[in-house]
C-alpha cells in the first residue's frame, strides 16, 4: 500500500474562539506529521482562493506570454554585476537527467546601498507581464507570512516551548516567493523537473496547478511516493533550518520533480524563512535532554552559502 501524506484541517487552530485544548489537538497533528514524514497537506488555512487563483493565473501568463527578451531583462546576475545579487530574478535551469525548468525568484526587500549588491541584498525584478504581477504577489505574500507565523506558533505549542523562542526569529522573515514552469517533456525534448533535495529554510508552502504525477517525496521506507495537488490545500514541508531548530526531531525530507506530462506544470512555492540576522540554534535541549543540541548558525551565512553554491541544479 502506498504511503499517504496526512491532510490537516488548520481552521481549529486559527479560530480565536476555540478552546486551548482544541488548538493543541490541531498543533499535535502538525507535530506528528513533522516528526514522521516532514510533509503534510494543509486545508482550511485562511488564504482566500482569490489569491491562490490569481497567483497561478499570473505565473501561467508570465511563462506563456512573456517574450524571451522580457525574461532576459530580469535574469539573475552575479553579485557585483550591475544590479545582480546572485538571487533575485529569472533563470533557466538545464539539469540534464535531473531535470530542467524556468523560474523567477523574489525575496523580502532589504535596506541596501548599491549597486553593487552583496548576495541576496539586491532589489526584486518584477515581471511586467501581466501588469498586476507585483501587486498580486505582494498581497499573496502578506497572506503567506501570516499563515507561516501561525503554523510556527502551532509547532511551538506542540513542542511545549516558549512561543517567542521561535516567533522572535521569524518576525522579519527573509521570505522567498518563486514561480516555476516545467515544460511538457515531449515539447521540450528533455526531462523536465528538479533533482532530489531538501528545502533550506523553515517551511515551504507549495501551490501548484492541477497537473499530477510530478512531485515525489521520499518515504520513511525509502520509496518515492506521489505528492499530487489537492484542491484547496497547500502542500507543506519542513526545511533544514527547522530541522536544526528541533535537533532533527522534525524531519526535512528529500523530494524531487520528474515531470513526464506533455503539458506545462506551474508551481508556486513560498519559502517561509527565518529573519536574515536570526541565529538558528536548537530550542529543545531543555525539553529533550537526550538529544544533541548541536551548534547554532547565522541564517544569513547559510543563505549566502546555499545561494552561491546550490546543491540542486
Amino acid at each position: 500500500m502506498v504511503e499517504q501524506l496526512p491532510i490537516i484541517d488548520f481552521s481549529p487552530f486559527l479560530d480565536p474562539g476555540n478552546e486551548p485544548e482544541t488548538k493543541l489537538s490541531t498543533a499535535l497533528e502538525i507535530d506528528r506529521a513533522c516528526r514522521e514524514s516532514g510533509f503534510f497537506y494543509l486545508t482550511h488555512h485562511g488564504v482566500p482562493t482569490e489569491f491562490t487563483d490569481a497567483m497561478l493565473k499570473n505565473a501561467t501568463t508570465f511563462f506563456e506570454k512573456a517574450s524571451p527578451e522580457a525574461k532576459d531583462e530580469i535574469l539573475i546576475k552575479p553579485a557585483g554585476d550591475g544590479i545582480g545579487d546572485d538571487a533575485r530574478g529569472f533563470q533557466r535551469i538545464d539539469g540534464g537527467v535531473k531535470g530542467a525548468h524556468e523560474a523567477v525568484d523574489f525575496y523580502r526587500p532589504v535596506e541596501n546601498y548599491g549597486p553593487p549588491y552583496e548576495t541576496g541584498m539586491g532589489v526584486n525584478q518584477w515581471p511586467t507581464t501581466p501588469t498586476n504581477f507585483r501587486s498580486i504577489s505582494e498581497m499573496y505574500t502578506d497572506k503567506m507570512l501570516s499563515l507561516g507565523t501561525a503554523v510556527v506558533r502551532a509547532m511551538a505549542l506542540a513542542l511545549g516551548v516558549d512561543e517567542s523562542a521561535l516567533t522572535s526569529r521569524i518576525d522579519q522573515s527573509f521570505w522567498n516567493l518563486r514561480i516555476i514552469a516545467y515544460e511538457g517533456s515531449m515539447a521540450q525534448g528533455k526531462v523536465a523537473g528538479i533533482g532530489a533535495h531538501t528545502d533550506f529554510g523553515i517551511l515551504t508552502f507549495l501551490l501548484t496547478d492541477s497537473e499530477k504525477g510530478s512531485l515525489q517525496v521520499l518515504s520513511k521506507g525509502g520509496e518515492w511516493i506521489p505528492a499530487d495537488p489537492i484542491e484547496g490545500c497547500f502542500l507543506c514541508n519542513i526545511g533544514d533550518m527547522l530541522s536544526r531548530w528541533t535537533s532533527g526531531i522534525y524531519k526535512s525530507t528529500e523530494h524531487r520533480v520528474i515531470h513526464t506530462s506533455t503539458k506545462r506544470r506551474i508551481s508556486v512555492p513560498f519559502f517561509f524563512e527565518p529573519n536574515l540576522d536570526a541565529y538558528i540554534s536548537p530550542v529543545l535541549h531543555a525539553a529533550i535532554p537526550d538529544k544533541s543540541t548541536g551548534e547554532g548558525v547565522l541564517y544569513k551565512d547559510m543563505f549566502v552559502k546555499a545561494t552561491k553554491y546550490p546543491i540542486v541544479i
